[in-house]
């Protein structure tokens, strides 16, 4: 493709601009959109600040578990990192602590936020209020207050106990 501003070399750089539901495309050379000021950088080109910049840190291999292949498929931390494809369900597991910190970082969050299915929705409601009542628990018991720590066990016997009553689907 040529340029469209100089009609004589080859077009690099292209800008696709929306001004009021509009698209405009602009195909311009390296010299033409230097000149109109557009910010660009050529990925072939070297960073003249690489010079002066030190040379990147590599992370150390993976430890403990994340060093260890998983036992079901053989699939290892440093080949997820290649590929982005997990070898198995297991892996979810066998990766858990390299795993998290990554989720979180794409995601914001490691928990599932969408919408639920209405036919279990109800009971994973309760089994999300069943969790944070024992995490409730916890720190009650933790801070000596047991009175609290009482009603909030109460609580999550009277969820279990729906749980139990309520027909499977």
């Amino acid at each position: 493709m040529i340029c469209e501003s100089c009609h004589q070399n080859l077009a690099t750089v292209h800008l696709t601009e929306i001004v009021q539901k509009y698209k405009k495309e602009t195909h311009l050379c390296e010299e033409c959109a230097r000149t109109r000021g557009v910010p660009y950088k050529n990925p072939l080109a070297k960073d003249p600040l690489s010079a002066k910049k030190e040379e990147p840190v590599v992370a150390p291999p993976p430890a403990g578990e994340l060093a260890e292949p998983c036992p079901s498929c053989g699939t290892s931390f440093s080949d997820f990192r290649a590929s982005g494809r997990l070898g198995c369900p297991h892996d979810y597991e066998q990766f858990k602590r390299g795993l998290v910190p990554l989720l979180e970082k794409i995601h914001g969050a490691v928990q599932h936020t969408g919408r639920i299915p209405a036919r279990v929705g109800a009971r994973i409601e309760r089994q999300r209020l069943i969790a944070a009542l024992q995490r409730d628990l916890s720190q009650a018991v933790e801070r000596e207050e047991y009175e609290r720590a009482a009603e909030v066990r109460d609580k999550i016997r009277a969820l279990e106990q729906q749980q139990v009553e309520e027909p499977s689907t």
